[in-house]
């Protein structure tokens, strides 16, 4: 476990890095905020609001283009540093 937070979360040079943690925390948002619209569908009858829908959408862009940024980031540190 140790070793999947170091690899995701940390730099190369094993700092912690901030594009990782906010890709981090916008997952989990994006995960929580997803669970929540589908259960509130389920177990109510109200509409599921169109603006909820592209809040949930932006934290997923959001997660998916520091997803990206990161893997190049360190793509480019360790050709960099060889």
């Amino acid at each position: 476990m140790n070793k999947i937070l170091n690899d995701t979360l940390k730099s190369p040079n094993g700092k912690w890095s901030r594009k990782s943690l906010t890709m981090f925390a916008s997952f989990t948002v994006s995960v929580i905020l997803g669970a929540y619209i589908v259960c509130c569908n389920l177990f109510t009858a109200t509409p599921i609001s169109e603006k909820a829908i592209d809040v949930f959408q932006g934290f997923m862009m959001l997660t998916g283009v520091l997803s990206g940024v990161t893997v190049w980031d360190k793509k480019t540190q360790t050709t960099n540093q060889e």
